[in-house]
């Protein structure tokens, strides 16, 4: 399955963001194909995570292992054993301060599936991601205050400071 990243504004504080992305156990709550989702143990960075995807019909089960950063405001989780549908996962987000204290969102996700889930799910993968930054901004909206005056923010100049004007759309 091909990767894919985006930098998404909110109106929210990194850290806040940050602390919805990181409780991964509300995640079936709102993230679609996700019906469960637990911790099964933490670690002095993170914690290990078993994940149950349900999608038409078919139930598979996958361990993650997901760091945390909190200095550098960084999620990074990969897959944690070898078998099953997922071959790898590789999954990060950075949350980038803006002068405004809002925040700038970097994710990137690359997912490898054993076939021929991989070639079933091709075409629906940039629908996910869509349905994904959503279901997180609406979170966020939910969860975090807001922060900020979007309308006065120069997305531009605040990309080019964070080194990431080539990755605007």
């Amino acid at each position: 399955m091909p990767s894919t990243q985006f930098l998404q504004h909110v109106p929210h504080a990194p850290d806040c963001v940050m602390s919805l992305v990181t409780d991964v156990e509300r995640y079936p709550d709102f993230v679609p194909a996700m019906s469960a989702l637990r911790k099964t143990r933490d670690l002095p960075d993170g914690f290990e995570a078993e994940a149950v995807i349900t999608f038409k019909g078919i139930t598979e089960t996958f361990a993650s292992r997901v760091k945390i950063d909190p200095e550098d405001r960084t999620v990074v989780a990969a897959k944690l054993r070898k078998g099953g549908p997922v071959k790898s996962l590789e999954n990060s987000w950075r949350f980038h301060a803006m002068s405004d204290g809002s925040t700038l969102v970097d994710f990137h996700v690359d997912v490898r599936l054993v076939f021929p889930l991989e070639a079933l799910l091709r075409q629906k993968f940039e629908k996910a991601k869509t349905v994904v930054r959503d279901v997180f901004i609406e979170q966020a909206a939910e969860h975090c205050p807001p922060v900020g005056d979007g309308s006065k923010i120069d997305l531009v100049a605040e990309a080019t400071r964070l080194g990431l004007v080539d990755r605007l759309v």
